[in-house]
């Protein structure tokens, strides 16, 4: 088909500059770590379910012609699968360019580099198994059926199936807009499980579209390869969170020392490395001059670390948002109940005195506080005793509200100041 020609007949064309921009602006509201590529590139996955859609309904389209022209079937020299990929090229190529739009408008609002190739991978298999699907859905049924269904049905995969549970689920889409923080990357078992889903479409729809075969024959073999992919990616993605990460390599880290302190970062904070360095090593004498048992290491990296290193997690580089970054790492682990607990009500009396200490801003500081209850005062009541209290005292408070903190059994949070 002469370009010109396609330009003017194929819906695909007609509609792929209104959907780019609304992609555009749909993705303009996504958050996304600033500076991490692979971050921005997942974010902009969140416009495929309007992006797949599309493809698929304009797909549909396309056969519908061949269907209601009695083309598809008949004893041409060209293979059938030939005369699809023919018709399917306009609505993937519509598609591709606006998917491509999502993905550059992410990323120069995240001001970050490449795109991540695994994630830009899936997506565009994701337009090749919902042009396919599509299309047989318009070979086999009517047009007023074909094209609404195959509209609904991508929209429903990427839309609903992330909202329910189990919450692995929502890996087998290929949409991965929970990830990534600046400590975590895309988990190659999300990108194995959603490749293994779109190929199964993707053979699915083939056999669908095959004449040559009995009906029941092209049916139990378009069950065994959805089942067969269903199976694969549940193979992969069962042993994930809702968050489809896994740490990031830390030999990316980048170390730099000052005096006895010495701050592991991301390459995305390499050009504040200097800033974050110096806040960091004032806060730490702060710490020290207040009695709290400060670390020496400070990193980016997720996972467990030994005693005198301590987890940080910069996500707002303004002096505050570096402190109160530092006053969360100082925070005790996680507690092993499995569920809140009455203790955890210590967690944010811990964070303010952390921060307090570390030179946080009064205006800041009023932001964490939290009311008092029948045995303890208010939170920057607390922070003020602890402030005028002797160095033991801070010390014994801190070890109190630490333990009180991971007890999972009944407790009552004493958190008071004894002098």
């Amino acid at each position: 088909m002469a370009l010109l020609t396609a330009l003017r007949i194929m819906p695909a064309a007609w509609f792929v500059v209104p959907l780019t921009f609304f992609a555009i602006w749909y993705v303009s509201l996504l958050p996304s770590q600033l500076g991490y590529g692979t971050a921005a590139t997942a974010a902009a996955s969140g416009a495929l379910p309007f992006i797949a859609s599309f493809v698929g309904a304009t797909s549909a389209w396309e056969a519908a012609r061949l269907r209601r022209s009695g083309i598809w079937g008949g004893p041409w020299s060209r293979r059938g699968l030939q005369i699809a990929a023919g018709l399917v090229a306009g609505p993937f190529i519509a598609g591709l360019l606006t998917l491509a739009a999502a993905v550059i408008t992410a990323h120069a609002l995240a001001a970050a580099p490449t795109p991540n190739t695994a994630i830009v991978a899936v997506m565009i298999l994701n337009l090749v198994a919902y042009s396919s699907i599509g299309f047989a859905l318009g070979i086999r049924l009517p047009t007023p059926l074909a094209v609404p269904l195959a509209a609904i049905l991508p929209m429903l995969w990427l839309a609903f199936v992330p909202a329910m549970y189990p919450v692995w689920l929502r890996h087998l889409t290929g949409m991965y807009r929970d990830c990534c923080l600046l400590e975590q990357t895309i988990a190659p078992q999300a990108v194995i499980a959603s490749a293994a889903l779109d190929l199964a479409f993707i053979a699915a729809a083939i056999v669908a579209c095959a004449d040559r075969r009995p009906r029941l024959h092209r049916a139990l073999m378009a069950i065994g390869f959805l089942g067969g992919g269903f199976l694969v990616g549940v193979l992969f993605a069962a042993g994930l969170t809702f968050a489809p990460v896994i740490p990031r390599d830390p030999s990316l880290l980048s170390c730099t020392s000052t005096g006895a302190t010495e701050v592991c970062l991301w390459p995305e904070h390499a050009d504040a490395e200097n800033q974050i360095l110096a806040t960091v090593s004032e806060v730490r004498e702060r710490w020290l001059a207040s009695g709290i048992k400060a670390p020496t290491t400070f990193t980016e990296a997720a996972g467990a670390h030994p005693p005198e290193t301590a987890e940080v997690h910069f996500r707002d580089l303004s002096e505050d948002g570096m402190i109160l970054a530092l006053a969360d790492g100082m925070l005790p682990p996680l507690n092993a109940c499995g569920q809140a607990t009455m203790g955890g009500v210590a967690i944010p009396f811990l964070e303010a005195w952390y921060a307090a200490s570390g030179g946080l801003s009064h205006k800041s500081l009023e932001a964490l506080n939290v009311p008092g209850d029948s045995l303890n005062p208010p939170l920057l009541t607390v922070v003020d005793q602890l402030t005028m209290a002797d160095e033991s005292t801070r010390r014994a408070w801190e070890v109190r509200a630490a333990t009180i903190a991971q007890t999972c059994g009944a407790v009552v949070p004493d958190l008071r100041v004894n002098e």
